[in-house]
């Protein structure tokens, strides 16, 4: 029988392939979905500046694995960048981190993709 803490380590290292795995795919959705798949609240604390979530899950009263999204756009005054997509992912026990794994990824420019105005016809 697995113990919490080995739980805790599989969630976690799930979790880190689906952080890794959405960096390389550049969407951000399947790591939702296997967060929401072990059980995890999520919560919207999104700013007017960023898009964000937080994901919890306790596992035990001293078992805790903490996910966070954030997508922002670091554009400014005549500078057109790509959203960042950011990840951090912790798994703390007894209110201290002991594993942690952050990754992320700039979402494509879509205006700069020409392929998107060839497909565009006024004939």
């Amino acid at each position: 029988m697995q113990t919490q803490n080995e739980f805790a380590d599989q969630v976690f290292d799930v979790l880190r392939f689906s952080i890794d795995l959405a960096c390389s795919e550049q969407h951000w959705l399947n790591v939702s979905r296997d967060a929401l798949a072990f059980g995890f609240t999520q919560t919207d604390i999104s700013t007017a500046f960023a898009y964000a979530q937080r994901f919890d899950l306790k596992l035990d009263s001293d078992i805790y694995i903490c996910l966070h999204y954030r997508s922002f756009d670091p554009s400014g005054p005549f500078r057109t960048l790509p959203a960042v997509s950011k990840f951090e992912l912790t798994l703390s026990v007894n209110g201290t981190v002991i594993r942690s794994h952050k990754n992320g990824f700039d979402e494509p420019l879509l205006s700069q993709d020409e392929a998107a105005w060839n497909e565009l016809s006024f004939a």
